[in-house]
């Protein structure tokens, strides 16, 4: 069995930022979050999703951006749980796995649970 390319570069960063969100909108869970509540402008967030993670895997400093605030509004409309966390997290995990390996796959892993834990940690567990 062939092993899988490690992520290398902007496009395959567009690549898997693309992907996993197309599992995203087919989730009806998140689909609902992304679409119904956040009505995202996929052609003006996806961009920023490309930046974000180009900042964290190749630590280029291209994202400009407060994804705590944006997260902690949303969870104002529409109450965040668990459960989407971890839909997300297994999305995102499941999505690199098909695609990459290799240590910086490995980083977007690490970082993906360390993100969703804290979004979660501000936005889920504040306020109780």
């Amino acid at each position: 069995m062939a092993s899988k390319p490690d992520i290398s570069s902007r496009e395959d960063i567009i690549l898997m930022v693309n992907t996993f969100y197309e599992h995203v909108q087919k989730d009806a869970e998140l689909d609902h979050v992304f679409n119904g509540v956040a009505k995202i402008d996929w052609e003006t967030h996806l961009p920023k999703m490309y930046d974000f993670w180009e900042s964290i895997i190749f630590k280029n400093a291209v994202y400009k951006g407060n994804p705590m605030r944006l997260h902690k509004q949303l969870h104002g409309i529409q109450h965040l749980t668990p459960s989407m966390f971890e839909t997300w997290l297994g999305l995102f995990i499941l999505n690199l796995d098909n695609l990459f390996e290799g240590p910086h796959a490995f980083e977007a892993k690490t970082r993906a649970k360390s993100i969703a834990t804290m979004i979660q940690l501000k936005t889920v567990f504040t306020n109780r």
